[in-house]
């Protein structure tokens, strides 16, 4: 018997080996020169806009009383000679003004007296006086009712000036006391800038130094201004010190939230383009090329002027940076330049 043996070939099957992921691919980029150039550093703080000091008027009644009229709202614009409000003397300060005048009125009628018994030798010289004195005690008490304004019913009030009802804290009906404010005009065109600045950064500053103010609305062109005054301590609500800068007539408005940049002194430093830095959680960095490769450098930002950034960290002058293409990169993977 003769034994027939088949063979089938064997296909070994081995395990395909993959390529590292930033080996395997590449991204385009385009990429420039690191450059040194001079820049001046800047700081960056936001606010908001307020009316400058001396260009407010406070309103407020030397006497209780309520409003009986509210001819405006807050934020309103006014004219001079507009009216505001109207308010009514409280029904018991408008007594103690007619008891003050009731006062008066017995006191002089009883000196009259006196001093008729005192002619004829029938009061005495002390009589005399205590009766000049309760007059004056009565006339001094009715002249200050009548400065409080006690005496007066209604009374009507009306803007002083072109400007803003920056303030209003009061409603139509409210009863106020005495020397509360119910509202607050703010002359037009005399604004400004109230920014935080942190404490440590104090040092930096001086007056006079140029302030760009930018609208955090939009994308209008910055207002060049300059520092007018640093607060000497902290704002109990921010915790940080107050700067001002004054603005411009018709740019901003009361209220409106505000961005500062405030020009440092200038220095020589590595600038890029804004598009080379990327951020994430671990911070600011960008990419430079080495062999085709993408080197991972975290930097920090240490000034800014438009499209461009100055900026400090480990970088190699001699290596490009990425300026396009950036955010496909990883740290060692592959490019290749698109540069013309």
């Amino acid at each position: 018997m003769k034994i027939l043996y088949i063979l089938f070939p064997m296909i070994l099957m081995l395990p395909a080996v993959a390529a590292p992921e930033n080996a395997a691919r590449s991204v385009l980029i385009k990429s420039e020169p690191l450059l040194k150039k001079t820049m001046g550093k800047s700081l960056t703080a936001y606010g908001s806009v307020m009316p400058s000091t001396g260009a407010t008027e406070n309103i407020s009644f030397p006497r209780a009383g309520q409003i009986t009229r509210l001819d405006v709202s807050a934020g309103q614009v006014v004219k001079r000679g507009q009216a505001l409000l109207e308010f009514s003397t409280d029904p018991n300060a408008a007594a103690l003004y007619h008891q003050a005048e009731t006062t008066a009125v017995f006191a002089r009628g009883e000196l009259k007296r006196i001093e008729d018994l005192t002619s004829h030798q029938l009061a005495t010289q002390s009589q005399l006086s205590a009766a000049k004195k309760a007059l004056q005690d009565a006339e001094a008490n009715l002249a200050a009712q009548k400065k409080i304004g006690a005496g007066v019913g209604a009374q009507k009030i009306a803007a002083s000036f072109d400007g803003v009802v920056s303030q209003l804290t009061v409603q139509q009906g409210d009863r106020v006391a005495a020397g509360a404010a119910v509202m607050q005009l703010s002359r037009a065109g005399q604004l400004r800038a109230t920014l935080g600045i942190e404490p440590e950064d104090i040092a930096r500053l001086r007056l006079g130094m140029p302030v760009q103010v930018f609208s955090v609305f939009g994308d209008q062109a910055p207002v060049l201004s300059r520092l007018l005054q640093i607060h000497g301590s902290l704002n109990p609500l921010t915790h940080l010190v107050d700067i001002e800068v004054e603005l411009q007539a018709g740019v901003f408005l009361a209220g409106m939230p505000v961005r500062g940049v405030i020009a440092l002194d200038k220095h020589e430093s590595w600038v890029v383009p804004r598009s080379a830095v990327l951020h994430d959680e671990q911070g600011s960095f960008l990419f430079q090329i080495k062999n085709q490769h993408a080197v991972r450098i975290p930097v920090t930002i240490e000034a800014e002027s438009g499209d461009s950034l100055a900026v400090s960290g480990a970088l190699d002058h001699s290596l490009n940076v990425v300026v396009s293409g950036n955010y496909e990169l990883q740290d060692g993977m592959m490019v290749r330049e698109n540069n013309p």
